[in-house]
């Protein structure tokens, strides 16, 4: 990322993490093989995709692809970080400041990218959860 982007981002209230991670677009795309892809969109319009790959009751891998601004990829790149090698009952209780406080710092006016994050991950989960519907 280019000096005059991160200073904006720095100027916006971004931490230095979470302008790292939307420099690198930290966990960005599809995996190839997941337990679950689900979708999620905010009262803003904004939009997240979560692949999680579980293995038992563990996320072993976690990545997104988002339609929405800087701070939905921040937060869903910090969501994405801090529950690999999670239980699924230990994410599911993962809140906003659980986020902001992994990123260090986003915007005030965009904590509704990080609650769009964590009700994706718990949409995900409940999913993940619910026995599947009777045998074909």
């Amino acid at each position: 990322m280019d000096k005059d982007r991160s200073g904006l981002l720095r100027d916006l209230g971004y931490s230095e993490k979470a302008i790292r991670f939307i420099g690198e677009e930290l966990n960005y795309g599809r995996l190839p093989v997941f337990s679950t892809e689900t979708s999620h969109q905010g009262q803003c319009g904004d939009m997240l995709r979560l692949y999680l790959r579980v293995d038992g009751d563990v996320i072993r891998e976690a990545s997104f692809e988002h339609v929405g601004c800087t701070g939905l990829q921040a937060s869903a790149a910090g969501l994405t970080t801090m529950i690999l090698g999670m239980p699924l009952d230990e994410a599911e209780k993962l809140d906003v400041a659980d986020i902001v406080g992994f990123l260090g710092k986003i915007p005030d006016a965009k904590l509704d990218c990080a609650q769009l994050a964590r009700d994706t991950l718990r949409k995900a989960i409940r999913g993940l959860k619910e026995p599947a519907g009777p045998p074909a």
